[in-house]
């Protein structure tokens, strides 16, 4: 198995020079040397010359993604299995081409989400502690040699301050060694199926999630079927691309359903929406389709369901990677201006608490004077 480094950026424009010159009609070796002189990025040129030698030894365009599973997914082998059987290469390296790219921007979105409140409370975290640690302890100093009777406020304040100067480096060690341990247990499939079940609940951002999910099922399940892939098999590829075990879940679940007969639509949930309007007692059933329909709304089983019966899923699947994108897009843009108002709401009133407290005293003396 060949180990090369391969950021998306760098495969996306791999891929997209690749695809081009096929669909140029140039042979597949000319293409990747063209690629290997033109390109001033390394990785680039290591791989055009990795795929270069591997083809010139006998292998294929599939064997040779096999070889770097880290970085051409079961989605990318599939789609090549199905250009090499068809003769079209190019137009499937322009497809994986420009699903690269939906998922870089979809990412991209996702990270602005994420990265401003963080990136905000950061700073909150780092201008609290160096008032705890630099400016409390001075002022304490003063109030020492005043011998100035401390409110209780103000007391707590300067606790919390010997407690950080005190025990700050075993705190520090503390949360990461919680945050390690974390991670640690992320590699336990049933610790990381309930942890990525409950990230789904989270306000806004479980929303985020829950979407960005729906987005990659959608978009992978529409290419495949698109391709010609059968539903079962387009399925089990689409599962490989999931980044959450509860969805993997569902998926092996909905697969099950398929395999025994059912439509997509029914395994979606659409069964159990139609039992549930008949008046229907559903009886032990219920929880699983509950959680079926939790992870697949019923709008997204109704569209399958249209789609199955006008012989176009590939297309409405693709209307509803669409609708999500666009709710992804309207929920991150007014993400910011409603988080920014109560981070700076709560970081004022944690500083605005701190200064309080110290001054406190201050005004005691003042009255005491008078």
């Amino acid at each position: 198995m060949q180990k090369i480094r391969f950021s998306r950026k760098e495969k996306i424009l791999f891929l997209d020079n690749f695809g081009s010159l096929i669909n140029a009609e140039i042979p597949i070796i000319r293409a990747l040397q063209i690629i290997y002189f033109q390109s001033q990025n390394k990785r680039i040129q290591e791989m055009s010359m990795y795929f270069k030698q591997a083809i010139e030894a006998g292998q294929n365009i599939i064997q040779v993604c096999e070889s770097l599973p880290r970085v051409f997914s079961q989605f990318d082998r599939a789609m090549f299995e199905m250009g090499e059987a068809t003769g079209k290469m190019g137009q499937v390296l322009t497809l994986i081409t420009e699903r690269e790219e939906k998922q870089q921007d979809l990412e991209g979105k996702i990270k602005q989400a994420l990265i401003y409140p963080a990136s905000i409370m950061f700073v909150a975290i780092a201008m609290v502690v160096t008032i705890m640690t630099y400016v409390v302890p001075k002022i304490e100093k003063i109030y020492h040699d005043s011998h100035v009777n401390l409110p209780p406020l103000t007391q707590f304040i300067i606790g919390m301050s010997h407690f950080l100067r005190s025990e700050g480096i075993y705190l520090a060690v503390g949360i990461a060694v919680c945050v390690m341990s974390f991670f640690f247990a992320l590699r336990n499939p049933r610790f990381r199926y309930k942890f990525d079940r409950t990230i789904l609940s989270l306000p806004i951002f479980g929303g985020i999630l829950r979407k960005k999910t729906l987005i990659v099922f959608t978009e992978f399940l529409a290419t495949l079927l698109n391709a010609g892939i059968l539903i079962n098999r387009s399925l089990s590829i689409v599962r490989t691309g999931m980044d959450n075990k509860y969805y993997e879940a569902e998926i092996d679940a909905i697969l099950f359903d398929i395999k025994a007969g059912k439509t997509l639509s029914s395994a979606l949930g659409g069964e159990y929406i139609e039992r549930k309007i008949r008046g229907e007692v559903i009886g032990a059933d219920e929880t699983d389709f509950k959680r079926r329909v939790d992870c697949f709304p019923i709008e997204l089983s109704m569209s399958v369901k249209i789609g199955e019966q006008t012989g176009s899923l590939a297309r409405m699947l693709e209307k509803m990677a669409v609708r999500y994108n666009k709710d992804v897009d309207a929920t991150i843009k007014g993400l910011s201006s409603m988080i920014e108002p109560i981070i700076i709401v709560g970081i004022g009133g944690i500083v605005g608490v701190i200064i309080m407290a110290i001054m406190l005293p201050f005004f005691n003396m003042v009255n005491v004077i008078h």
